[in-house]
């Protein structure tokens, strides 16, 4: 910290430079530790420790609310949990952020075949497919 005595002051520029050099790396922080939380969520859900997945998922998310990541995540457990408006929800949320986002797409769409609106689920996947999503044929082959 500064030291002042009678005679410093500062000056309204030295303010605001303290204070961006206090505020910007705290906002890096934020991001780097959302993408850690989603790296330890993702080990848990393969490991299918839903319920300590999803809450590195949400503490991602809070940590950096456009970390589209973190919302898919968040998606995919409750898909995993059949849970499929709630999944869409969260995929449509990621896709909302990243607009190119083909597992986002593909995985929303696999939401809406499991609800039976065939409609939706292709409109899906035909994105996830434009925008470079792999060995989806067998999905678009039966919408064609």
């Amino acid at each position: 910290m500064m030291k002042l005595n009678q005679n410093s002051h500062i000056t309204p520029i030295m303010l605001l430079i303290m204070t961006l050099v206090l505020i910007f790396p705290s906002c890096k922080d934020k991001k780097a530790s959302s993408r850690d939380k989603v790296r330890s969520g993702v080990v848990k859900l393969y490991k299918m420790q839903m319920d300590e997945a999803l809450a590195d998922f949400e503490s991602a998310a809070g940590l950096d609310p456009e970390n589209q990541e973190a919302w898919f995540y968040i998606g995919t457990v409750y898909q995993n949990r059949q849970d499929y408006h709630t999944a869409i929800d969260y995929f449509t949320k990621a896709i909302t952020i990243r607009e190119d986002y083909a597992d986002a797409y593909y995985n929303r769409g696999l939401c809406w075949f499991y609800l039976g609106d065939r409609n939706k689920s292709c409109e899906d996947w035909f994105k996830a497919e434009d925008y470079g999503r792999e060995n989806i044929n067998d999905r678009t082959e039966k919408c064609r």
